[in-house]
């Protein structure tokens, strides 16, 4: 006799499973197309639905190029993984997305390895170096009243043989096992890790912990205030301390000139650390060249350059918006083309969605037959294919100042020239 429980085969009726690490510490200060682009191919992921990268965007209305920004900048937060294929080009590549419980809390989940008693002490600890088995089973015992439970025999052999292989002091263990289970983390095999970690580091009393920890509260604190001055409401991972940590041990920043770096991102569409680095560089290098310490400021002329960035992309938008609605007036068909597209656009996703292939091919050649239209009647009136498209000053980097890949664009000395002229117009 079988058993079998029927499949849902309509896509409305499926659910996604979406992580509540990702809810609440990376969606709050993501660009809402990027949650959009991540939630849509999640979606597509879990059921194993064939989707390609242009048919998504079409689906949410984005370019081929907002796609690839958006993954670039899940795959920056460390949420998915690019993997490349064929020859480099823009979006040739596979994205696989990765566990972030598994990325925050280790290998380790909620497994227990049974609830065996070694209380008794029947059965004999490991051998555990200079260490005499009394004093193991007074580390046992405060291990047990830190941790508030009973630990199993494979999680006291896992605890003795710290002070064998890693040469861990009782002291540094206690002190871990404390450290840890007050932020949560009572799991054997995470604080291992910790203990792992202190003794590298040569710690073997509990005043060298104290120390230590009393320092990493410190730049903790600082991680966090510069994480916040990003719009980013979590904690930093590993190669994120890394680097700022460099901004203030090798490069000597002070933390006031690291939010100003940090108040700088606001011109750009997705704020990040690598771009904080790349103007601190710039900074480090402009002060090594002229003498100075890189902590003293200089004149306001890049706080003027970002207003005036702002004010050139806020015209090219608004130009744009007036040529469009100078070509719906001239040419009335151009206005219902576009209409059109919008709606074909939300039927693609319904089709996709009830898995109606074949009406999704239907409505794609009709996309593809109303933009080729719309094309034939702009140059028909004399006009460019791209004229109702947002005409920046710069291509490079959009009026920003700053390349997608977080470089100074070389339009900038330019812009400088200009904003020196616009700002004693306003």
């Amino acid at each position: 006799m079988n058993y079998i429980k029927g499949k849902i085969k309509e896509f409305y009726l499926l659910t996604s499973e979406v992580e509540n690490i990702f809810i609440s510490e990376y969606m709050p200060a993501a660009p809402g197309e990027y949650v959009k682009v991540y939630l849509f191919g999640l979606m597509y992921a879990q059921e194993n639905e064939e989707m390609t990268h242009r048919t998504l965007a079409r689906q949410l209305r984005l370019s081929e190029e907002e796609m690839d920004r958006a993954w670039t900048y899940w795959a920056e937060m460390g949420v998915v993984r690019k993997h490349p294929h064929g020859m480099p080009g823009i979006l040739n590549y596979d994205i696989e997305f990765l566990s972030l419980r598994g990325q925050m809390y280790g290998r380790q989940t909620e497994e227990e390895t049974g609830r065996e008693d070694f209380g008794g002490k029947e059965m004999e600890p490991p051998a555990a170096g200079k260490l005499a088995n009394q004093d193991l089973k007074e580390l046992l015992s405060d291990i047990e009243r830190l941790s508030g439970k009973i630990l199993s025999a494979k999680e006291a052999q896992e605890v003795f043989s710290w002070t064998r292989d890693l040469g861990a002091s009782p002291e540094v263990i206690t002190q871990a096992f404390e450290y840890c289970v007050n932020r949560g983390k009572s799991n054997v095999n995470y604080i291992a890790k910790v203990v792992a970690d202190w003794s590298a580091q040569g710690f073997q009393t509990a005043d060298d912990v104290r120390a230590h920890l009393d320092g990493l509260d410190a730049r903790y604190a600082e991680h966090k205030r510069i994480l916040q001055a990003l719009g980013m409401n979590r904690g930093a991972t590993e190669a994120e301390k890394k680097l700022m940590d460099t901004w203030m041990d090798d490069m000597h920043f002070n933390m006031e000139r690291i939010l100003e770096a940090c108040a700088r991102t606001v011109s750009i569409s997705n704020p990040n650390l690598r771009y904080v680095n790349k103007i601190l560089e710039n900074w480090q290098q402009e002060a090594g060249r002229e003498g100075r310490d890189v902590n003293k400021k200089v004149t306001v002329t890049q706080t003027v350059l970002n207003k005036y960035y702002e004010f050139l992309r806020r015209k090219a938008e608004k130009e744009a918006q007036e040529r469009k609605e100078q070509i719906y007036a001239q040419i009335p068909q151009i206005a219902e083309i576009d209409q059109s597209l919008n709606e074909l656009g939300s039927s693609v996703s319904r089709s996709l969605l009830s898995g109606d292939r074949s009406a999704v091919d239907r409505i794609r050649r009709k996309m593809d037959e109303l933009e080729g239209e719309r094309a034939v009647l702009l140059t028909e009136n004399n006009f460019r294919i791209d004229y109702t498209d947002v005409k920046y000053s710069c291509d490079f980097c959009k009026d920003t100042g700053v390349t997608e890949e977080g470089i100074r664009c070389t339009c900038t000395n330019k812009r400088i020239e200009e904003a020196e002229i616009w700002q004693k117009s306003i």
